[in-house]
């Protein structure tokens, strides 16, 4: 079955409304709410339970197919939805950090060490948080656990590389930014890793983020989302060439070390900007997803009240 679960990919479903079969303009059968157990007989599986607003199409996959990936009990729920809401918030915070101590340079009044250390601190409660996506209900498979364990793993050397530019080698230039003449080979070079080690672990925790995404919608619509974190990966790779300009200006000297500056200068800030706006969209998507993530269990024993027939036996059916 196709997880979108998308009635319009069907032939019946194309044609006009008088020649769709009686399934697509109401239920005639019983069929109890895999959330809420409302009867929803003479709805259509286009709309949603009126109590608890889960979708018809959802109850119908729990009864079909109860192993879906999408719908599979999360053992942990609450400390499940804690990492998760972690994980974005305790990112935007250090990314909100890091334009506090640009902006700081910007006014001529370097901000206080405490802020770049509060930044290494979020990105290593970021990815505290990023272990609920490891492995947080069953039939997932072996490398996507495996790429989130990796991915969780990177926050490590990223929280390293952060305080190495933050605390260190900017105590030394305060504005790195503002200031012509002092592109730093080794500053350049580390942000460099940083910006690797954060595409890597958006590659790596994004396929069991797009499971939370998929569960949500699915409960919501009876359709999953195609949301995608790739645009966050084209923001870094933006900020990877502003990295890769200051390496080339640090190297050069005169005029040519100013507009390598100003140009990549200029390539980072509109990088990070998109960068942080991705953060936030994350978090929004978290807050959507996260009372899809609190539901109680679906499974085929809730659907049918414990009235699960026996293999081979004759089971009821919506007409």
């Amino acid at each position: 079955m196709d997880s979108t679960f998308d009635p319009n990919q069907s032939a019946a479903f194309s044609a006009a409304p008088d020649d769709q079969p009686l399934l697509a303009r109401e239920l005639t059968g019983d069929l109890l709410c895999a959330r809420c157990k409302y009867n929803l007989r003479g709805l259509s599986i286009r709309a949603r339970c009126p109590e608890c607003g889960m979708s018809v199409r959802g109850t119908i996959l729990a009864k079909v197919d109860p192993h879906a990936s999408e719908l599979q009990p999360i053992a942990h729920p609450r400390l499940v939805a804690a990492g998760l809401f972690l994980w974005p918030l305790c990112a935007l915070l250090a990314a909100l950090c890091l334009w506090s101590l640009r902006a700081s340079e910007l006014a001529a009044h370097p901000a206080s060490m405490w802020v770049g250390q509060a930044a290494v601190w979020f990105t290593l409660f970021s990815g505290l948080g990023a272990t609920a996506l490891i492995r947080p209900h069953a039939q997932i498979p072996v490398d996507g656990t495996a790429r989130a364990i990796i991915g969780v793993l990177l926050y490590l050397p990223l929280a390293l590389g952060f305080h190495v530019v933050l605390t260190r080698m900017d105590s030394f230039v305060p504005t790195p930014f503002a200031a012509f003449g002092q592109l730093s080979t080794e500053r350049s070079a580390v942000r460099l890793c940083c910006d690797f080690l954060l595409i890597v672990i958006i590659a790596c925790l994004r396929p069991n983020a797009r499971l939370f995404v998929h569960r949500s919608m699915l409960l919501r619509s009876g359709k999953v989302d195609r949301q995608t974190m790739l645009a966050m990966v084209g923001a870094l790779g933006v900020i990877s060439v502003g990295d890769l300009v200051h390496l080339f200006g640090s190297m050069s000297s005169g005029g040519t070390e100013q507009i390598a500056q100003v140009l990549g200068t200029v390539l980072i800030a509109v990088g990070s900007m998109f960068f942080t706006v991705g953060i936030f969209g994350v978090m929004v998507d978290i807050f959507r997803i996260l009372p899809a993530v609190l539901s109680p269990p679906i499974s085929l024993e809730s659907v049918t009240d414990g009235d699960v027939p026996a293999l081979g036996a004759s089971s009821s059916r919506v007409p």
